[in-house]
């Protein structure tokens, strides 16, 4: 019995779901809530933007604790590790930078002067890091694990790296290339705080500068020399950290130098970047860096030089100096016969011609050497007690030398040494020098030096043991030779003598002249000899070079020259924007390092004459009748001559002359009657600081023939052909407004235009110009056809039926508002199409189905064409359904649903269908112009936005989208769904960049792509076992986008797309 009442309870329920299903069908079928829509899985939304910005890690960074081990970093001083560009709210970022899979990056091209050296520098680090690695400015290759580049930051990144080499080159350049330099404009590099006090404080920093360089410079000897480094320095909570550090603490970190540096440079209209890293010995030798290192400078941005290193809390690194000396012994105390040794760094050595010594007081050489490194150098002994010296000298065969001493004491029972190890001595400028001694009571000092032109002796003073001061005076007179003199003293006590050697290096103010013209004009080159010579000792320079520069608004370097016992040629070339008026040339003399002579200038006082420029149209096309000649009278660098008498002749007949306006400009009319040809010549005579110019144009009048109007067809491209009379070949420009702009070429005095298709009907005008003169216009007038489609071929109903007719222009979007003539068994009915082009006609259901004719006649309104259908409808008797039954069979299926639902309890409410955005094709990827086709479903109507702005409701969307990434957003009811899209120019850009970016990238993995042809690649992944298809038409598509002259098409574009997919799967596509 309990097994007949199961079997008629599941008798029933089935029969009820079976009837319920047919009729709640549709509102009980849903899509489970986590189901991923189709056209993810097939292109997947990658995420927006990177990962690359974040705040500056001020207190510890990631690599805090870590250890490096470097050799090789011969000219290099700075390891970067992360470059910062925008600065907010007090704190540093990094910007919105691409990661690019290479280990190589190109080095900049350096358009000026310069010095070049390439360092391979080895890296050991104490623990693996997986991120930034330690590298110099211009890097151009890291051999590492995993190693990407940010080539916008020129910073590489590597993945769990423990050693790695890279290949590193500094530039470095002369002062004159230098100080004409211009900063770069750099938008990304130029945000700072607009802050009053700190506006001023740039611009007062930086007054007087000439030149861009110069400006960088000023900030950075006034953080240098107002400024305290202080590495735990913390300004009080609440307080901006860098008002805090330059107005109130004057002190802190390397952090605080540079923020300062930066900001102070942007406001003065420099580029610059926050880089933080370590500050490293420039040597090859093995060098560990750790923690202590660490430090922060900014990088300026100039043109032609690229990005340039400025720290205030080390030396400028721009600058070529051809090596580096340091003598980390000072001063020796030894007793007789003893032996020392004294350290020297000979680093940063550029070229292979610098050479090391260190020599004994008598000239001996003790140590020599062409290598760079840090020495240890034995010295001594020393016989017999005295005061010694012992010299180092770093020299390069161009002549450049720098001197180091060391000051060494001998004693016994006694003292006597000089307060100064070294001496420095203007020709004509004596100094007096202090010896002191003690221990003994000195009855003569005698010398055979020329320098020491007086001996003061102050005698013992009672103090036991007695001591006392002896003092020399050095007096170079303008004979004794310039440079470096060893003078020795010897004090005597009896028997006992005790020499004294004192190094004193002579030198003497520069003069340099030259045989600069009194008259220079705007623009031209010439040739500039001269000498220089000591101002005191007439003595020649030996080396060294001069450069010319003048001062217009900014520094102008005008030439180049080295110098040669004493003399030097320079070949001057002078910009032709110069303004005009006097002005003065400088020669400026730069010594090589160590020179005797000092670097200084004179200034020659010169008349500059400036170059006049008229500017007027080369030809002129224009109707006949009153042709207006527009033009300007400037300089050669854009300012205006104003009230400036400008004459012109026609065909060379004088015809008059017409004063400039305040800003340069000046117009003239002149009357030509029909077709004709004519040269205008216009002539200013010049001044006192201007040189004459004149200019031609020439002037045709001619005739536009086109017709004065014509039909378009809407959605259909037009062609307009014309002819203009009297010239034979031209180019003039065609407008239709507001928006689209034409360059039409004229050949043998014809022309035809395209035009593309219009999009809404009604009038246009087409204007045909050549510059300012409007040559004629013509009219357009944009037409449509109609197109009438019946929606239904069968309708039902009881009494009445409703018959529905369709009404679409020539690019198939609705007609809305048209008045249809609907005609069914010669019945007529007048209907007025929706705003989805759809009208409706009710007509009675006959007894029998019947198959009748309906004739929708439009009669045409506005710029819409007459249209006439017939179409072909079965009218019929809907059959009555039995409501009774199904709503029985519904209401028992229901109860047995709402049973099984309480007893089983319901996990989740039933949902809507989910709201999904679908492209054409499933590849949200788009070619500019194409339209962009989407569908969007959800349950109600959807509102569709593009990059935020809305663009309508519906379900059916076509869009065209300028090139670029977009995102579209579709909004229903509360659902909210995005997607992105991609417009690409072209499909063949498209496919190569896909190529390259991700397929190489994938394939890399296994293969060395560098090295290996896209056939090649192909084939090898394909002996792998990778399946053919997808390489094939992966490796077919992106020869002929990379090689052909045919573009590809979206079916061909897809099916890369697709195949790409295929094997690399959605991260790198977009």
């Amino acid at each position: 019995m309990v097994g007949r009442k199961y079997v008629a309870f599941l008798t029933l329920t089935l029969l009820s779901f079976l009837i319920a299903s047919l009729v709640l069908g549709p509102a009980l079928v849903v899509v489970p809530p986590n189901t991923t829509p189709l056209e993810d899985i097939f292109s997947p939304e990658l995420p927006a933007g990177n990962n690359t910005t974040g705040n500056l890690p001020v207190e510890k960074p990631y690599w805090e604790g870590i250890r490096l081990n470097v050799t090789g970093a011969s000219h290099v001083h700075y390891l970067r590790a992360r470059v910062y560009s925008v600065y907010v709210n007090g704190e540093w970022r990094t910007g919105n930078v691409t990661r690019v899979p290479t280990n190589v990056v190109a080095p900049p091209e350096v358009g000026v002067p310069h010095h070049t050296e390439t360092d391979r520098v080895w890296v050991v680090l104490s623990k693996p890091v997986s991120g930034p690695l330690f590298t110099s400015l211009h890097t151009v290759r890291v051999d590492a694990t995993g190693v990407s580049a940010i080539p916008e930051y020129n910073l590489f990144e590597g993945l769990n790296v423990t050693s790695y080499g890279f290949t590193a080159v500094r530039y470095t350049f002369d002062v004159p290339y230098l100080l004409n330099l211009t900063a770069g404009n750099l938008t990304d590099y130029m945000n700072a705080p607009a802050d009053e006090a700190l506006v001023n404080l740039a611009r007062r920093i930086t007054a007087g500068a000439t030149s861009d360089y110069e400006r960088a410079l000023l900030i950075e000897e006034y953080l240098r020399g107002n400024f305290q480094l202080n590495e735990n320095a913390t300004p009080p909570g609440g307080a901006d950290r860098l008002h805090w550090f330059l107005f109130q603490s004057k002190e802190g970190t390397s952090y605080d130098f540079a923020t300062a540096f930066a900001i102070l440079a942007r406001l003065n209209g420099l580029p610059s970047r926050l880089v933080e890293g370590f500050y490293i010995n420039a040597t090859p030798e093995e060098q560990t860096v750790t923690e202590k290192n660490r430090s922060y400078w900014v990088e300026v941005y100039f043109e032609g030089a690229g990005w340039l290193t400025f720290d205030p809390l080390h030396p400028d690194t721009n600058v070529f100096r051809p090596f580096e000396l340091h003598v980390d012994t000072k001063e020796l105390t030894l007793g007789p016969n003893e032996s020392a040794s004294v350290k020297v760094r000979f680093w940063d050595v550029w070229g292979e011609n610098a050479t090391l010594r260190v020599m004994d007081w008598e000239g001996r050489e003790l140590f020599k050497t062409g290598e760079a490194g840090t020495f240890e150098v034995p010295v001594g002994p020393f016989g017999k007690p005295g005061s010694y010296v012992v010299l180092i000298n770093a020299s390069t065969s161009d002549g450049s030398n720098a001197v180091g001493a060391v000051r060494v004491n001998v004693r016994d029972n006694v003292s006597i040494a000089p307060e100064l190890s070294v001496v420095g001595v203007r020709v004509n400028s004596p100094t007096w020098v202090n010896i002191k001694f003690a221990g003994f009571r000195p009855d003569n000092v005698s010398t055979d030096s020329p320098l020491v032109d007086n001996v003061i002796y102050t005698g013992p003073a009672s103090t036991k043991p007695p001591a006392g001061v002896i003092l020399l005076k050095i007096a170079p007179k303008p004979g004794d030779k310039l440079g470096w003199h060893m003078v020795r003293v010897d004090v005597s006590n009896g028997s006992r003598t005790y020499p004294v050697v004192l190094p004193v290096f002579v030198y003497d103010s520069a003069i340099p002249r030259g045989d600069v013209p009194e008259k220079l004009l705007a623009g031209s080159k010439l040739t500039v000899s001269g000498t220089v010579r000591g101002r005191e000792s007439n003595s020649p320079a030996e080396n060294g070079y001069v450069y010319a520069s003048i001062v217009s608004r900014r520094f102008i370097l005008l030439g180049v020259g080295n110098v040669s016992d004493g003399k030097f040629t320079l070949n001057l070339t002078l910009p032709r924007y110069l303004r005009a008026g006097l002005s003065s040339i400088d020669l400026q003399y730069v010594p090589r390092a160590g020179g005797p002579l000092m670097p200084s200038y004179t200034s020659e006082l010169v008349r500059i004459i400036g170059l006049s420029e008229i500017r007027v149209p080369e030809r002129i096309l224009a109707p006949p009748g009153n042709v207006t000649i527009a033009g300007s009278l400037t300089t050669a660098g854009g300012e205006a001559l104003a009230n400036a008498t400008v004459t012109y002749s026609i065909d060379g007949k004088p015809a008059g002359s017409v004063n400039t306006s305040t800003d340069g400009t000046f117009r003239v009319e002149i009357s030509v009657g029909g077709i004709e040809e004519h040269t205008v010549e216009f002539r200013y005579a010049g001044g006192d600081y201007y040189t004459e110019s004149s200019a031609k144009t020439e002037v045709r009048t001619v005739l536009l023939m086109v017709p004065g109007n014509i039909n378009a067809t809407l959605g259909a491209p037009v062609t307009v052909s014309g002819r203009l009379l009297g010239v034979e070949n031209a180019t003039i420009k065609a407008y239709i407004f507001p928006d689209r702009e034409y360059e039409v070429e004229v050949s043998n005095g014809s022309f035809s235009l395209f035009i593309e298709p219009f999009l809404n009907p009604g009038e246009r005008t087409l204007e045909f110009r050549f510059g300012a003169y409007i040559l004629g216009r013509m009219g357009i007038t944009v037409i449509s056809p109609v197109r009438l489609e019946l929606l239904d071929e069968r309708v039902e109903g009881e009494t009445t039926v409703p018959i529905r007719v369709k009404a679409l222009n020539s690019l198939g979007e609705p007609l809305s508002g048209a008045r249809l003539a609907v005609s069914v068994e010669n019945v007529t009915a007048i209907v007025t199409t929706n705003a989805s082009g759809v009208a409706v006609v009710e007509v009675p259901v006959p007894e029998e189905s019947l198959n009748t004719s309906v004739t929708v006649t439009f009669e045409g309104a506005g710029y819409y064409l007459p249209a006439n259908e017939t179409f072909y409808v079965v009218i019929s008797r809907k059959r009555k359904i039995p409501w009774l039954y199904i709503g029985i069979a519904v209401l028992i299926g229901g109860l047995i649903l709402r049973y099984y639902l309480v007893r089983r309890g319901r996990e989740e409410a039933p949902r809507g269908r989910a709201l999904k955005i679908i492209f054409t094709g499933g590849i949200p990827v788009f070619r500019e112009g194409e339209k962009v086709e989407i569908s969007v479903e959800c349950d109600e109507t959807p509102e569709l936005y593009v990059d935020g702005k809305p663009v309508g409701k519906g379900r059916e969307f076509q869009l065209v989208l300028p090139a670029g990434e977009h995102v579209v957003e579709a909004r229903c009811g509360e659902s909210v769904e995005r997607a992105g899209v991609k417009v690409v120019r072209e499909y063949d850009e498209a496919v190569v960049d896909y190529y390259e970016r991700c397929f190489l990238r994938w394939a890399g993995r296994e293969l060395e792509v560098e090295r290996m042809t896209p056939r090649e690649i192909a084939k090898e992944l394909m002996d792998r076992m990778y399946p053919w298809e997808p390489l094939e038409a992966i490796t077919e598509i992106f020869e002929r986008a990379k090689y052909s002259t045919v573009g590809l098409s979206r079916g061909e574009f897809l099916r890369f797309y697709r195949s790409l997919l295929e094997l690399v799967g959605g991260e790198c596509l977009v």
